[in-house]
């Protein structure tokens, strides 16, 4: 019976992993080809060819093309994350961290402006937030808590206000850096721009050496 239980335990690990691939797959196809075709011009057809599954896969991840603009955010911030991930040689410093998300963010934005402004006109039409800005604001907040937990942001300031300051920060450094005769590196806006609220945030253990 044991053995029977481990067999059905392995089966459903594997279904896992499988799902997960199948997914992954879709994502990367989609955004490689909405970057070379562009949103409008690709077929739902065209994204299950190149990711080599069956059509009616693709129904099973997602409920439309438009819907799948919300997972491609997701999976941005998923990404973003690991590449933030302390033990993968990201900072150890949260607000060294949160620099590097808004940088990392906008630069993706750049590359990717025509089918960001597709996902944003798009998301004006739903009636609750999107779960990709859900989950990047999210992690935002999570990292002025880290920040705040090992004393670089005054753990005197509410969390969410903070975060708040940097989420229209960082929509004003957006809309500065897109300006074509602004020539700053992305990074170094937000950098400069997150040393400047720091000023007022500052905890005791924090310096920007």
């Amino acid at each position: 019976m044991n053995g029977e239980e481990v067999s059905l335990d392995q089966t459903l690990s594997r279904r896992e992993r499988k799902k997960l691939e199948t997914r992954q797959a879709l994502l990367e196809a989609s955004l490689a080809l909405f970057r070379e075709k562009g949103y409008r011009a690709t077929t739902v057809e065209e994204i299950t060819e190149r990711a080599d599954v069956a059509k009616g896969t693709f129904f099973n991840y997602f409920a439309s093309k438009e819907a799948l603009l919300d997972d491609l955010s997701v999976w941005h911030v998923e990404r973003l994350r690991a590449r933030l991930d302390v033990s993968q040689g990201a900072p150890a410093s949260p607000v060294a961290r949160i620099k590097l998300l808004m940088g990392l963010t906008h630069e993706q934005v750049v590359q990717d402006f025509r089918l960001f402004r597709r996902a944003f006109a798009h998301h004006l039409h739903q009636p609750l937030p999107r779960r990709g800005k859900r989950a990047l604001f999210g992690y935002l907040s999570e990292l002025v808590g880290e920040a705040q937990d090992c004393g670089e942001i005054r753990s005197d300031v509410d969390a969410e206000l903070v975060a708040d300051l940097l989420r229209m920060a960082y929509f004003r450094r957006v809309a500065a850096c897109c300006d074509e005769d602004n020539d700053a590196s992305p990074v170094a806006e937000f950098g400069a721009t997150v040393d400047l609220l720091m000023e007022g945030l500052a905890g005791p253990r924090w310096g920007r050496g």
